[in-house]
């Protein structure tokens, strides 16, 4: 995919710029390009019919008179071409100082970004790029994995859709995705986010432009420190955060100054820390999806397991799936999925099944493929397997009965966790599948080998006597 047209690919484009530029900042150079062609071919003129400030920045480009000029020639026409978006992002969209970049080394950008038949394709090959070749700093959910929250979380027209560590957008715009691939109007959905990384905010902010969308970005600041949106809560909750972070408290101060209805979270670990900013940002009838590693749903420790367990307690916990490892580049803990709801009545955003006390685990381990060497996807099948059973366990209009099936889910009672410690790991509660009966000709064709193998056995002490008694008479 890295591939656009004539030959060229991301990484000449980024050849052709070291030196002149640190990898971070080439990168986010590629990707304003890429939003000012963006911008270019969705502006109209005038009503004179003159040239907008993006048409006749991306036009200079084209010609090659900029260019040529290095980069400060190149930064002027960026910032002339971007100047709305940048208003509209509170200067979110701060380029780096282009001055050291000579003219020559723009051209295979230029001409890569020219080429390209499909703008949001190649701004998700600058996404897959800073993942695989990342050394630190900002991660991004991938398309993959946030396919799979947009389709347990069924956005619907009308929705608030709020990620309280953005990132790049993506969780965002897959829920806009899913929208519209469902028939509805993508437009109908409002969009929040908020991170407290300036360069993640940057990218999120040509992210939903390149695309097409609109959203209210916030920051950068960190959720805990200063919730932008403290006054709002949620139609859907999605969020992949920092797992097992450290130093989220601010030195002790978070921990007892912000309300947490479970229990104060450990100062070492913000794992529910999140989990119950997502439960607290809800609506009534709100869904949410957090990622966590894997140990969260088992965790042993006590201030952990007390709030584990009075989510499960308050009903506000519906699923948790166990997801392979490998999912999420940087991250080497196995991943789980945990589905939240506040109420688990029959509505119009749930489906007609009454779950209370009720919870859905799903063991989805073995369903990766490999895709390069240390990363794994997961295939559109074992999503579309995992948003189906979701679906049947709340009775969604058109799904199928749901029933447990070994091996892979099992629907338990808020008694059933509790007298397993409120241990919520699916591996720990599905049933293995029953062991296979071996047919009637199987247990004859073994006794026959046994009649075969004493035999032999047999033989051979036969032989070894004869051997002996040859051997005695040399």
């Amino acid at each position: 995919m890295e591939r656009a047209s004539k030959g060229m690919s991301l990484g000449r484009v980024l050849d052709a710029l070291r030196g002149a530029l640190a990898p971070q900042d080439a990168l986010l150079l590629v990707m304003a390009v890429i939003l000012l062609r963006h911008e270019a071919e969705t502006e109209r003129g005038d009503e004179w019919g003159d040239l907008t400030p993006a048409r006749e920045a991306w036009g200079a480009l084209m010609s090659g008179g900029l260019w040529r000029d290095g980069g400060h020639g190149l930064a002027e026409a960026l910032h002339r071409g971007l100047r709305a978006r940048e208003a509209e992002f509170s200067s979110l969209l701060d380029l780096p100082n282009l001055g050291g970049v000579r003219g020559q080394q723009v051209a295979a950008l230029i001409d890569w970004v020219a080429a390209a038949p499909d703008l949001t394709e190649i701004f998700e090959v600058c996404l897959d790029h800073g993942q695989t070749t990342s050394k630190g700093g900002d991660y991004y959910t991938p398309s993959d994995v946030a396919r799979l929250l947009a389709g347990v979380m069924e956005p619907r027209e009308g929705d608030a859709v709020y990620d309280p560590v953005c990132g790049s957008g993506g969780l965002l715009l897959r829920a806009r995705e899913h929208l519209e691939a469902s028939g509805g109007h993508a437009d109908e959905l409002a969009l929040y986010g908020q991170d407290e990384s300036r360069s993640a905010l940057q990218t999120a902010a040509m992210n939903v432009c390149v695309h097409g969308a609109e959203a209210r970005l916030k920051g950068p600041e960190s959720t805990f420190v200063n919730d932008r949106f403290a006054d709002l809560t949620f139609d859907v909750v999605v969020a992949n955060p920092p797992f097992n972070q450290s130093g989220w408290d601010e030195g002790g101060y978070l921990r007892h100054s912000l309300p947490w209805p479970y229990g104060v979270p450990p100062a070492g670990n913000a794992n529910f820390a999140w989990a119950q900013h997502v439960v607290r940002k809800m609506t009534p009838t709100g869904r949410g999806a957090l990622l966590l590693p894997t140990g969260a749903a088992t965790t042993a420790k006590t201030a952990e397991g007390q709030i584990r367990a009075r989510l499960v307690d308050d009903d506000v916990l519906s699923c948790v799936v166990e997801l392979p490892a490998g999912l999420i580049p940087h991250v080497r803990n196995p991943v789980s999925l945990w589905l939240f709801t506040k109420s688990k009545k029959p509505r119009d955003n749930w489906g007609r099944s009454d779950r209370s006390g009720q919870f859905l685990l799903i063991d989805a381990r073995d369903t990766a493929a490999s895709v390069t060497r240390g990363r794994r996807a997961m295939p559109e099948a074992a999503k579309k397997r995992i948003i189906k059973t979701f679906a049947a366990w709340r009775g969604v209009r058109g799904s199928q009965p749901y029933e447990d099936v070994p091996a892979w889910c099992t629907s338990v009672s808020r008694g059933e966790i509790a007298a397993k410690e409120y241990d919520v790991l699916p591996s720990h509660h599905v049933a293995a599948p029953p062991a296979e009966s071996v047919p009637a000709d199987a247990h004859e064709r073994a006794a026959d080998l046994t009649d075969e193998l004493l035999g032999l056995f047999e033989t051979s002490r036969r032989l070894e006597g004869e051997l002996r008694d040859l051997l005695g008479q040399l």
